[in-house]
């Protein structure tokens, strides 16, 4: 609730933003006392800033035990790490702190009545239209765990952040031919059917001639470049290597089965169908009656088939079939009902504010507790996967602590135990021989720059230390490299062409067609299969792709006609458009002033967000390692 209320003052989340992106260019840090003494006090450093490790370790406890009370008995150590919260509560400070010093550069401050001014006008604050006062206020704060001077300091924050963003955003507009194309993209609709043409795979019927395939070439020579390539070297250790080392008893599993149960709750199923009949201010009244009715003539034998004929959302042709997870988007209204009914129970119309609806539980499993027999397997992998993994790290942790003592890989290699893996030069996702063959310490080293060192880079089997070697950037193919490729995309071009001839009269075929299982028999007898999508503009369509003329193609359809065959990509389509919604000129004019403001926010956060990054790049920031992890293990011990 206190974390509600303090976004609620934070107007726009952008800090969260810096978290995202910081983890996308990886968590590392320089550890900033590895050569000296070891700070007892400090945990990290930008420049000559510090945070503390009260400050880190507080703002950790208060974020676990949010997370704790939203997921009730669901939230345990290993779901903390897999999340990675503490490096993300890291990342935010190190973010807070780059942004104070900036503003601070810029003389932004917080004053006393912009502080009050926020407190007293909050709703959360208010009684009657009046600030509930001083006391309460305090007392409101108390039952959140918090007092009131860390909660307006970090306020005044909040308002010296959002000072900062506005004072470097200031200048940015939003075009009107992009906030027009943005405005269609995000308001544009289509009920899009569409079938799937298969090509002949056979290559024996078409040819290239020479002359073709240099044509083809230097129409796409950008086509045709070398991946960027990187070299590593690479320190690995497998967990099944040291599974002698583990010491496990059927009691460790019984009692972590008896500790933890919540986890193994095996959850309730429920699926719902529905029927929805939308209405407006002056029909509501008629539509509840028309609703009532029905509703006195359903029963689990005729529902699917009312839900046909008289539903009118999207399920509709489905019999009202929302499975047993989309209803979970229902209204608030609709959810409460649904947790009320029995099995095989039609509930009574329900108002959802735009319509009436009825729901079905067609199926309905409690919650219920999983045997200690089914769960063991998992429990058994669970702490053989936890057990295995701190005997990997505390092994790489002394090969790591060697290594950075000269910066580099020559301390270990006179270890003839350990293996030293020389990747040569791989593609990203490509598969490290000899190591794993997923790709995940490839893409780690995409992430690295020349001559860093990574640790730990975890793997499906194991963990590694990695020391990117070089860079190999992308270069033209020639010709003569890539001709059989050539080959093929030409050839490829020639069947595509021949398919869209060989299935031009498909379409009037189709548009004969109106009755739906004649429909569906005619595409079953042709191996063919129609789809159904709602498309909006910049979309793609599922196993087909994208193209930058499907929208034009799309939303210039005759509505309810099936179109010639299109090539899409590598594949041939046949669309049918129905309820196509395209906004007009006078539907943009009249949005246009509040689809200004929200496109114009997210410009400026994720510009300010790139500014800070930016200045984040020019700070040297570094942690205290055995600190960070000793607080993080101390916290992380109380969710076990």
């Amino acid at each position: 609730m206190l974390r509600s209320m303090r976004d609620d003052f934070k107007k726009y989340s952008w800090t969260l933003w810096l978290v995202i992106i910081a983890f996308l260019l990886g968590f590392s840090f320089t550890d900033i006392f590895s050569g000296g003494s070891v700070s007892k006090t400090v945990i990290a450093k930008i420049g000559d800033n510090e945070i503390k490790i009260e400050r880190f370790q507080k703002q950790l406890l208060q974020t676990l035990d949010n997370y704790k009370n939203q997921m009730k008995g669901n939230f345990n150590k290993e779901l903390i790490t897999q999340m990675r919260i503490p490096e993300q509560i890291l990342q935010n400070l190190i973010n807070s702190s780059i942004i104070g010093i900036e503003a601070k550069k810029l003389n932004i401050r917080a004053t006393k009545s912009e502080l009050k001014e926020m407190i007293v006008n909050h709703p959360a604050f208010q009684k009657d239209g009046k600030f509930i006062g001083i006391t309460k206020y305090k007392r409101y704060l108390a039952m959140f765990r918090t007092n009131a001077k860390d909660f307006e300091s970090d306020l005044k924050k909040d308002i010296i952040n959002n000072k900062l963003k506005q004072l470097v955003t200031a200048s940015l507009v939003v075009d009107n031919d992009s906030l027009r194309e943005k405005y269609r993209k995000e308001k544009d609709s289509v009920n899009l059917d569409y079938i799937k043409i298969k090509v002949d795979s056979k290559q024996s019927d078409f040819n290239a001639s020479e002359e073709e395939l240099k044509e083809y070439f230097e129409k796409n020579k950008d086509s045709f470049k070398t991946p960027e390539r990187r070299s590593a070297n690479i320190i690995a250790l497998r967990f099944d290597d040291f599974k002698k080392d583990l010491k496990l008893k059927e009691q460790d599993y019984y009692d972590y089965f008896r500790e933890k149960k919540d986890q193994f709750r095996i959850p309730e199923k429920i699926k719902i169908s529905r029927i929805f009949i939308d209405y407006n201010k002056t029909d509501r009244e008629e539509v509840f009656k028309r609703i009532e009715k029905l509703r006195k003539e359903l029963n689990t034998s005729n529902f699917e088939s009312s839900a046909r004929l008289f539903s009118k959302d999207r399920k509709k042709d489905n019999g009202g079939d929302w499975g047993y997870s989309e209803w979970k988007s229902f209204t608030s209204q609709e959810r409460s009902i649904i947790k009320s009914l029995k099995q095989s129970e039609i509930s009574d119309p329900v108002d959802t504010l735009n319509g009436f609806s009825i729901l079905y539980a067609k199926e309905k499993t409690l919650e219920r507790q999983e045997p200690y027999e089914t769960a063991k397997p998992k429990i058994k992998n669970l702490l053989e996967r936890e057990g295995l993994r701190k005997i990997v790290r505390a092994k790489l942790d002394k090969i790591y602590k060697k290594i950075m003592e000269t910066g580099n890989f020559d301390k270990v290699k006179n270890n003839k135990s350990l293996k030293i893996v020389e990747t040569g030069y791989i593609t990203n996702g490509e598969a490290v021989k000899d190591i794993e063959q997923f790709g995940y310490l490839s893409r780690k080293m995409f992430t690295m720059k020349e001559k860093e060192i990574d640790y730990p880079a975890e793997f499906i089997d194991g963990m590694a230390i990695i020391k990117l070697l070089s860079i190999k950037y992308p270069e033209n193919e020639s010709f003569e490299n890539v001709k059989d490729k050539v080959r093929t995309l030409v050839i490829k071009d020639k069947r595509m062409i021949d398919a869209i001839k060989k299935n031009s009269s498909l379409t009037l075929s189709l548009n004969k067609i109106s009755d739906k299982k004649k429909l569906e028999k005619f595409l079953n007898d042709k191996n063919m299969k129609l789809e159904n999508i709602n498309y909006q503009r910049g979309n793609e369509l599922a196993g087909v792709g994208k193209n930058k003329k499907l929208d034009s193609i799309v939303f210039n359809s005759d509505e309810n006609k099936f179109s010639n065959p299109t090539r899409i990509g590598n594949n041939i389509v046949i669309f049918r458009a129905k309820d196509i919604k395209a906004t007009s000129e006078t539907d943009f004019m009249n949005d246009r002033e509040q689809f200004y403001k929200d496109k114009l926010t997210k410009m400026k956060n994720n510009y300010f967000v790139s500014f800070i990054l930016n200045k984040r790049s020019k700070y040297d920031i570094g942690i205290n390692r055995k600190l960070y992890d000793k607080v993080k293990e101390s916290v992380l011990s109380r969710f076990n």
